[in-house]
């Protein structure tokens, strides 16, 4: 019973901490001075920004909300078979999913306060810029990694391996996001000055490619291995029951890789120009936002049931 009040405490614990951020959001929203650069170019009063700015946040908070209950879950689930070979793996598998939730209230909201000090500091708007575009590298690279780690942990206490074929359909699907990815970028740079600036990044080239463009390939990379290395797993799992529910897990966990890769490519081939856009790229942001929440609740459900299973 103890143990049973414990893990229903880490989703309790989890939903405070994202309804508490979905206020600080909320408030941020409200207080912060309006964006003077999107009421000139779409014609709005401040309150309208504001309304407007919270209507699109809506998908992110609702996302986020989904996110710390799929991960929470996935925690309960572990702590019960932390003792089992798949134990220390599964945990780091918690780990990186948590480090993949907190990253998207976290970068949101610091994005939103560096945003609306660029609007107002002309000095710093390269400057804001530049760190909004590594904070949504840097918190997923961190996740894919331990989730890497993961996936690789489980697979090798498993005794699996690959089939030249997979092997295959991954570095295709590697090399087709790579290859468009450096494409859509590099459009934006003038390829005969690898030194200057003046570009949507306000980075010179070569720093581009070392700190932004190569990192976010290594994590595409690691996160689709991680996918297909978590699915293998998941279909050499003795136990009809327990197989299905580890099924509905790993899809849940393939939903949330896939998703996160899709934004990853959108803001990086999309140069952030400090103001809320309206467009195609708002609307696939939201979309790939809410699929990644659905991910985490298929991730809940199997975890959830994972757990009643070891509860027997």
């Amino acid at each position: 019973m103890a143990i049973k009040r414990q893990t229903a405490q880490l989703t309790a614990q989890a939903l405070r901490r994202g309804c508490g951020l979905a206020l600080v959001y909320a408030a941020l929203i409200f207080l912060l001075p309006a964006s003077q650069a999107t009421i000139r170019a779409y014609g709005l009063s401040p309150l309208e920004y504001r309304v407007i700015l919270f209507i699109v946040g809506l998908p992110s908070i609702v996302a986020w909300l989904a996110a710390f209950i799929g991960y929470a879950k996935l925690r309960e689930y572990v702590s019960l078979v932390r003792k089992t070979p798949e134990g220390p793996y599964l945990d780091k598998l918690a780990t990186g999913c948590a480090w993949l939730a907190w990253s998207l209230p976290v970068t949101i909201i610091i994005s939103l306060l560096i945003s609306t000090l660029g609007d107002h500091q002309a000095s710093f708007y390269s400057a804001s810029i530049i760190i909004n575009n590594y904070l949504g590298l840097l918190w997923p690279l961190v996740a894919f990694s331990i989730i890497g780690a993961a996936s690789r942990g489980l697979v090798a206490q498993a005794k699996l391996k690959f089939s030249l074929a997979s092997i295959r359909v991954i570095m295709l699907l590697f090399l087709a996001a790579g290859i468009s990815y450096c494409y859509l970028t590099f459009q934006r740079f003038d390829l005969s000055s690898l030194s200057s600036t003046q570009n949507p990044y306000f980075l010179p080239i070569w720093l581009m490619v070392l700190s932004v463009i190569i990192p976010y390939l290594y994590a595409w990379f690691i996160g689709l291995l991680a996918a297909y290395e978590i699915t293998l797993f998941s279909q050499r799992t003795d136990g009809i029951l327990y197989r299905q529910a580890l099924r509905l897990l790993v899809l849940g966990l393939v939903v949330i890789i896939a998703s996160s890769i899709a934004l990853q490519y959108m803001n990086g081939i999309q140069p952030r120009i400090g103001r809320l856009m309206f467009g195609y790229h708002l609307v696939l942001a939201s979309i790939f936002r809410l699929v990644g929440g659905g991910g985490f609740i298929l991730l809940a459900i199997g975890a959830t049931r994972l757990k009643k299973i070891e509860e027997i």
